[in-house]
């Protein structure tokens, strides 16, 4: 995983994050607040040889007692001098416990032992430490080799007394709320990553390009009407819905290779992602710009475009196919533009029998002697195989998918694995309800509300001489 990627799902999942670390604050901070306070107290010792006066004696003394000195701290700990210690200073305490409690430190070079006793009452530990420093003594001056007159070489003393400690060790209420912190920080990060690994629902337009392995056409962001938004744009104001759909017909225009009328199917795999509305925006823009278009409402289970549109729906397609209605009578027009829709009809009870007949053929074949682009609003892909019917008498598919989370990588295999099954040509992706933040608010200084050849410069003339 590289960082962006890194970066992107940190970004996706940071209420994990958010979570973890609150109740690593949490935690800390009851650590912090229900822990018995310890205290510590040291007692210093020095080790010393008695030899000549000579400067080369001395020396070696010395040595000798930097080599002594790392048994001196083991002695210091060995269960006979802890024993005997927490004797003398009233501590309770079992040896294993002492062991856990007390330690010996050196430092390098030096004849320098520190006995460091940790307890929770101040003046124990101080007295721990002070028996333990003077149990060591004993024990040394027992077991050291001795001279003629039966005095030791080596002398071991206390040169500090260890003393009550005013102010605890711990528990350290900033430091446990700041490991706790970074702790919750790791395992949400760690159980980010893993959700992520185990996440196979599509959340962005790189991923369903990966899915899909088709080119994405296009971004459509989350509007709040995105079904009207082509249709309420009058080409002088930019925004960025419209600007998708825009950038979708201009992709499509470039797969039409020989120039003919394009019929194109638009599906996606599970209902909701927004297939009816990319079919109607895209019509609506392709009308716009000039082309003679019709946008057809093929999803004779749960029709939206008339719906979408606000047009009359009872007399539609099925009516056609079912030669109630002849194809023009059931044609109507929608916007300045002069879109031409031909409505779903009465929901009828065979819809497959209806798309998969002759007479749907004859339907296109009509369509595509007069129009340009022929927009076919079908069900989607997984439930029934209307699609996958009318994809193979198309020009191509335009697959939606909804990359908010609603949709798996299974779904989207799956749905493209029927529409090739049949041998239909999918001429892209497009990923809808793409994220906020995605593509600019802005543009080459173009906002929702000024004209796209209008700079700012001259936009603030304009609002400074005209009349409020």
């Amino acid at each position: 995983m590289s960082l962006a990627q890194f970066l992107v799902v940190v970004r996706r999942r940071h209420w994990f994050l958010t979570l973890f670390v609150l109740l690593g604050v949490l935690a800390g901070t009851a650590v912090a607040l229900t822990s018995t306070p310890l205290y510590r107290a040291e007692a210093q010792m020095f080790v010393s040889v008695d030899g000549g006066a000579t400067a080369s004696d001395l020396s070696q003394g010395g040595s000798f007692s930097e080599s002594r000195v790392s048994s001196y701290a083991k002695l210091s700990t060995s269960p006979s001098v802890l024993a005997a210690a927490a004797r003398k200073a009233r501590v309770a305490d079992t040896v294993p416990e002492l062991q856990g409690s007390v330690r010996t430190t050196t430092s390098a070079d030096t004849v320098i032992l520190s006995i460091a006793a940790t307890q929770p009452d101040p003046e124990r530990a101080a007295a721990l430490a002070n028996a333990v420093a003077e149990q060591t003594v004993k024990l040394v001056g027992d077991i050291e080799k001795t001279d003629a007159l039966g005095e030791s070489l080596v002398k071991l003393s206390i040169y500090q007394r260890a003393e009550a400690p005013t102010v605890p060790t711990s528990p350290r209420v900033v430091v446990d709320i700041v490991v706790g912190a970074l702790l919750g920080l790791l395992v949400g990060i760690g159980t980010a990553l893993l959700r992520e690994a185990m996440d196979t629902k599509v959340r962005s337009a790189d991923h369903l390009a990966r899915v899909a392995e088709k080119s994405v056409l296009a971004e459509i962001p989350i509007a709040d009407d995105i079904t009207t938004v082509a249709l309420a744009n009058d080409g002088r104001h930019f925004s960025n819905t419209a600007e998708s759909y825009r950038q979708l017909r201009t992709h499509l225009t470039f797969t039409n290779l020989d120039g003919d009328c394009q019929v194109i199917v638009v599906t996606s795999s599970v209902p909701g992602e927004g297939k009816s509305s990319t079919a109607a925006n895209l019509a609506l823009m392709l009308a716009q710009n000039g082309q003679r278009t019709i946008l057809v409402d093929a999803d004779l289970r749960r029709p939206s475009i008339a719906g979408f549109l606000g047009i009359e729906s009872s007399v539609g397609l099925s009516t056609v196919l079912a030669h109630q209605v002849e194809l023009d009578d059931a044609l109507q027009s929608v916007g300045e533009a002069g879109l031409q829709v031909l409505a779903s009809g009465q929901v009828p009870p065979n819809p497959s029998e209806l798309l998969s007949s002759q007479q749907m053929q004859l339907v296109i074949q009509t369509l595509s002697a007069s129009y340009d682009y022929v927009i076919i609003d079908a069900p989607p892909a997984l439930p029934v195989t209307d699609p996958a019917v009318l994809g193979a008498s198309a020009t191509g598919v335009l697959f939606v998918t909804s990359v908010d989370g609603r949709t798996t990588e299974r779904d989207v295999a799956q749905a493209l694995g029927t529409i090739d099954s049949v041998g239909a040509r999918i001429i892209g992706v497009v990923a809808n309800r793409t994220a906020a933040g995605r593509r600019p608010d802005s543009y080459y200084d173009y906002s929702t509300e000024r004209p796209q050849s209008e700079s700012p410069r001259r936009a603030a003339r304009r609002a400074a001489v005209e009349p409020r």
